[in-house]
């Protein structure tokens, strides 16, 4: 009787010990997958980006699109691949003549986003004018929007900010703003 005893408790043990281990497998299996969810960060959100489907609609999130990718540029982990996919989705922000205008656009952006790395600059925040104080005017037979955004840089415990004037341009066809230009302002302009 003792050994029916004994192989009883050894099977209970054995099926508790079953229970256990499935339900920990389960446990870590969705654990993982909302760690990896959370992995993705801020590179892979802007990769994902689908700027030909849904454009931003005004000037002021164009230029607020713009400064997130030159955060996650300068402040996360990217491969050059992502580096130069980044650059891809800031030039479909550009105006087709500021696209124009550029030389090796690729290899000067990894140059960029390597030196400043190396120099410890990040982008620590940025801040768009309101809507309501943005200018819009035609000139030259062209739409153009005047977008100020502070964009502050953090170097080490140093934080340095600096006002940029966005010029922007209206498509005619599409209807939507693309980056013409930008300069950095000062407060008496």
């Amino acid at each position: 009787m003792k050994s029916g005893i004994q192989k009883g408790i050894v099977l209970l043990l054995g099926a508790a010990a079953i229970a256990v281990a499935v339900y920990f497998g389960y446990i870590n299996r969705n654990t993982s997958s909302s760690e990896e969810a959370l992995a993705v960060g801020e590179v892979q959100d802007i990769l994902m980006l689908d700027l030909e489907g849904h454009y931003p609609p005004t000037a002021r999130e164009v230029v607020n699109g713009f400064c997130r990718i030159y955060k996650a540029l300068y402040g996360e982990d990217a491969s050059e691949d992502q580096v130069v996919e980044m650059g891809g989705k800031l030039l479909t922000l550009y105006d087709t003549e500021l696209v124009a205008n550029q030389y090796d656009y690729n290899t000067s952006l990894l140059q960029e986003v390597r030196r400043k790395k190396k120099d410890g600059y990040t982008v620590s925040t940025y801040r768009t004018q309101s809507a309501s104080e943005i200018v819009t005017k035609e000139v030259e037979g062209n739409e153009l929007s005047y977008v100020t955004c502070m964009i502050t840089m953090r170097k080490g415990s140093q934080l340095y900010a600096n006002n940029y004037l966005f010029v922007l341009r209206k498509e005619t066809g599409s209807g939507r703003w693309k980056i013409f230009g930008w300069t950095v302002t000062t407060d008496d302009e």
